[in-house]
């Protein structure tokens, strides 16, 4: 059947209505379907995390092929994934607080949930995951040091994660068709990296870009009482802050120079 027919079939169903702005749309072309699943690459010994599950179409045909956990949290849609998705695992809630257990991930990021939702899936430890971004999302996760658009998340992505493909999709993929352009994109895990404890270091990048155009030690020192960490950290960091006199702005700061300089000063 008809994408666009079966989800009209689907929203007489279960009473809901994907209204433009909602954050609500749905994929209604195969050719994007198959385009996510080739990227997953599924095999049956894959337990899959879809955030977001709504894309009702895309999580049916992951379940054939691997395990699947679902988050929602758009309660319209709940009815939708409990009646039609009975083999998937709903998960009630999506924090850091949550182990999830899967080696891969799917989502469809709405606009508005897009630095939130992006930073939760960094945390995570998947081997893979495919994401559809807005554009004006994705030009921060794929931004280079010096660009107006580069911030803490595209530091973290270039440090725990390479970015393998990246494709265009066009609003008319989706119904209702989104307020611009998406970028389907694929990260795959770096197999080593410094880092011990990730939850320290993405505070450490994220609050530091706070002070993007001051010096990387000007900005240490504004950024520290900010940071939420814990009182011994703070103390290492402060206590190791005057032995480096790394003079390099925040926002042309590279990924291995933020590494580097939070290892030493957290040792």
């Amino acid at each position: 059947m008809n994408l666009f027919l079966e989800l009209n079939n689907l929203i007489l169903k279960h009473r809901f209505y994907p209204k433009k702005g909602s954050g609500i749309h749905f994929i209604i072309k195969e050719k994007l379907i198959n385009e996510i699943l080739l990227m997953l690459n599924l095999k049956k010994s894959d337990k899959v995390f879809e955030v977001f599950a709504g894309e009702f179409f895309t999580a049916r045909k992951i379940l054939i092929k691997a395990n699947l956990k679902v988050y929602e949290k758009r309660k319209e849609l709940i009815p939708l994934i409990k009646n039609e998705l009975t083999k998937a695992e709903l998960i009630p809630l999506f924090d850091f607080s949550k182990k999830i257990n899967s080696n891969k991930c799917f989502s469809f990021v709405p606009q508005k949930d897009s630095s939130e939702t992006f930073f939760k899936l960094l945390f995570f430890d998947f081997d893979l995951i495919v994401l559809l971004l807005h554009k004006d999302f994705s030009e921060k996760v794929l931004a280079e040091p010096g660009f107006v658009e580069y911030n803490f998340l595209s530091v973290l992505t270039d440090c725990f994660f390479e970015i393998k493909e990246v494709t265009e999709v066009k609003p008319n993929f989706f119904f209702p068709p989104t307020s611009g352009d998406f970028f389907l994109i694929k990260l795959t895990k770096r197999n080593k990296t410094k880092i011990k404890n990730k939850k320290d270091f993405f505070e450490f990048v994220k609050i530091l870009f706070r002070f993007r155009n001051r010096t990387f030690v000007s900005a240490l020192s504004k950024a520290v009482p900010l940071m939420k960490l814990n009182k011994k950290i703070k103390e290492k960091i402060k206590k190791n802050a005057v032995k480096t006199d790394f003079s390099e702005k925040i926002y042309l700061m590279e990924t291995k120079d933020f590494i580097e300089l939070f290892s030493f000063l957290t040792k």
